[in-house]
């Protein structure tokens, strides 16, 4: 039987962030046991996987939310199990006692990262910045008028983080709207410039961006993770993050980095 701590489940103003770099965890003996943690489904998906690096995060991936959860109930991470809503997003099925917790995952190719609330919807982005391409040519597609405006007033050096900035808070806001790309990206804008970072939307969205709250993280220079916190009316989040290697075993509680 899995114990949890008592003080860690999330408070009612709270959103915990864990995150694992895919080379700390890439021990063959650790992967088996991850393997070991997956369902049918799940090892058929990572079956269908042809490169191995692949593989790698997948596994981590799913051994961090399974083991993760395991924090904050007292279920075996093997026992979990999950179901989607219509747009896709993962979500608890099971077993009972995991009343309230919610949960949003996201992968990089070197990093893994889940956000857990209770009874509130948040959403999770990690992007690699290191990447080519033409990303002014993207952002015409997925940026508003007024993001990409903040965009192009920076000095060119400073564009490719500032991109990677918007991107990681518009997935982590889609991801915790629970819609993904349903939503029109160009009609919400983003603005990082103020000290506390703001959203605004297009008539028609019917949100009001006062109720959203807003985390951005650099971790290390190639890498961006944002998370997005539907907090109503209520006071902000207190939002932690912590790094781990995810221990599946008989102490399912894991142990930090």
């Amino acid at each position: 039987m899995i114990i949890r701590p008592p003080d860690l489940l999330p408070g009612a103003h709270e959103a915990h962030v864990w995150y694992a770099w895919v080379e700390q965890c890439a021990d063959p003996r650790l992967l088996e046991r991850y393997r070991a943690l997956l369902s049918r489904e799940e090892r058929e998906r990572l079956g269908r996987y042809v490169f191995d690096y692949l593989k790698r995060e997948y596994l981590l991936t799913r051994a961090l939310c399974r083991t993760t959860l395991s924090r904050y109930a007292d279920v075996h991470p093997a026992d979990w199990t999950f179901c989607t809503n219509r747009y896709g997003r993962p979500e608890i099925a099971g077993p009972a006692g995991a009343t309230g917790l919610r949960f949003n995952l996201s992968n990089a190719r070197s990093l893994v990262a889940c956000v857990v609330t209770r009874d509130v919807d948040a959403g999770i982005d990690v992007e690699e910045s290191n990447h080519g391409g033409d990303l002014l040519s993207i952002a015409d597609t997925v940026f508003s008028p007024y993001e990409r405006a903040q965009l192009l007033a920076l000095p060119p050096e400073l564009r490719r983080q500032r991109f990677f900035d918007l991107w990681t808070l518009k997935e982590s806001y889609i991801k915790a709207r629970g819609m993904g790309l349903s939503l029109p990206l160009q009609q919400f804008s983003f603005d990082v410039g103020a000290p506390r970072i703001g959203i605004a939307f297009a008539a028609g969205m019917a949100q009001d961006a006062a109720h959203w709250q807003f985390v951005l993280e650099h971790l290390g220079p190639d890498h961006t993770l944002a998370v997005s916190v539907e907090r109503g009316g209520g006071p902000d989040f207190s939002v932690s993050m912590r790094q781990v290697i995810p221990e599946p075993g008989d102490d399912a509680l894991g142990k930090a980095a």
